[in-house]
């Protein structure tokens, strides 16, 4: 699988680290089931860490996030990204608020920050909810006019992941 990452600084010490992780051609057939029309399609999954879990994270960051994922988007216009929120611990000023909710609205609010420049690049967004009750949590996927016929396809895949 091929990685793209980088490391934002916050300049206050603390980072995330971006990746695009890209899934290989026979998981495309195998997994996706992409129809032979629509092979060199890639698809890649956004991860998103930030490295020391004990300090807050400035907004910066996620600015900045958000410009490299865009840059990104427009580098790979034969692309589908997928976000998915984690359901790990996490420790929030907002008690009462699950994890993967907290991690949603806070990826929702970013990108709805670039929602114009998405849409003038072109680019689609689709919110889905995945895993079994109890257990569910959010995803996005991204992704030009061109792809939506295997667009299905790849959220399918990604609610079978979580069931």
């Amino acid at each position: 699988m091929e990685t793209i990452e980088t490391l934002i600084s916050d300049n206050r010490g603390n980072h995330l680290v971006v990746a695009l992780y890209f899934y290989e051609d026979v998981d495309k057939i195998e997994s996706f089931n992409i129809p032979i029309e629509f092979f060199d399609l890639d698809i890649a999954d956004i991860n998103i860490n930030k490295l020391d879990l004990e300090k807050p994270i400035a907004i910066s960051a996620f600015l900045k996030m958000n410009q490299w994922l865009l840059e990104q988007f427009l580098l790979f216009p034969n692309a589908v990204f997928t976000f998915i929120c984690s359901t790990q611990a996490l420790e929030t000023r907002h008690k009462g608020i699950q994890p993967e909710y907290y991690r949603w609205r806070l990826f929702d609010a970013l990108t709805q920050r670039c929602r114009p420049r998405l849409s003038e690049s072109g680019i689609n967004v689709s919110d889905i909810i995945v895993g079994p009750e109890g257990y569910q949590t959010y995803a996005r996927i991204f992704y030009r006019d061109k792809h939506a016929p295997v667009i299905h396809l790849v959220i399918d895949h990604i609610e079978s992941k979580y069931h």
